[in-house]
């Protein structure tokens, strides 16, 4: 994804190499500036200096403008929200993320980096195609809002494409919260945007809905309190995340 991203406009990508993380291809974490993206185990700085080579090995064969930060100091978390201070996006590979932190510590750990960045969010599978659909997952609260803004901002040549804007409600109750606002948003960045209703009681087949539609990337703010976004935090910031098969973009507002 950061090679095609790279192709769509041009970018930075910043390498971080934190203590006590191994980096394993493609964790990247990205934007105007980026970063790359690890896994938390015991390492040697030797170790981290042959995979600093292999990201730039990687980012020179594809004609990807990059820079390395190296930071041996403790508090990886807290060196990490720093980073995504200044980056436009973060791009987290799943299935490599859970492989290598098993259990508690995978969630925690999983967890920490989502509610703590401080930019948006990718969370992709290790292989998928480039979306050419986009899912914006609706609640009517301020971070599926701030979301549905964000991913227009980053993606603009996406927002253009084939949309879908999900919303829950009640049994027998369509009202889509915030109808007109919501709708004015939309038609200044979502041009070809088509409404899908989901029954709150339905969204436990939400990612089997999602799973049937070609190409996705699913756009939430996954941290707010409606019966949707409890669906996406149990699926999201679980170990669950790493069996999706499509890209997840996440941004709250904290």
């Amino acid at each position: 994804m950061v090679k095609k991203i790279d192709e769509s406009e041009k970018i930075l990508l910043i390498g971080v190499f934190l203590p006590g993380l191994r980096f394993i291809p493609p964790n990247y974490i990205l934007g105007g500036e980026g970063i790359y993206v690890p896994s938390q185990v015991e390492i040697d700085e030797g170790k981290v200096d042959e995979l600093i080579e292999r990201f730039e090995d990687d980012c020179t064969r594809n004609s990807i403008e990059f820079r390395v930060h190296k930071d041996l100091s403790p508090y990886s978390i807290q060196k990490l929200e720093k980073e995504s201070r200044f980056a436009d996006l973060m791009v987290i590979g799943s299935q490599p993320f859970y492989e290598n932190l098993q259990g508690d510590l995978a969630d925690e750990f999983f967890r920490d980096i989502l509610h703590d960045s401080e930019c948006p969010v990718i969370v992709a599978p290790e292989e998928f195609n480039y979306p050419d659909h986009v899912i914006l997952a609706y609640d009517g609260s301020r971070s599926s809002v701030f979301a549905i803004k964000m991913f227009a901002y980053l993606f603009p040549d996406l927002s253009k494409g084939n949309n879908t804007l999900v919303y829950a409600t009640q049994k027998h109750h369509n009202a889509l919260p915030d109808e007109d606002y919501i709708k004015e948003l939309a038609a200044r960045h979502y041009p070809d945007l088509t409404l899908q209703e989901l029954e709150l009681h339905k969204l436990d087949y939400f990612h089997t809905w999602l799973e049937d539609i070609p190409n996705p990337i699913l756009v939430t703010g996954a941290f707010g309190r409606s019966g949707f976004s409890e669906i996406f935090k149990r699926s999201f910031c679980t170990s669950e995340i790493y069996k999706n098969s499509y890209p997840v973009f996440i941004a709250h507002n904290k």
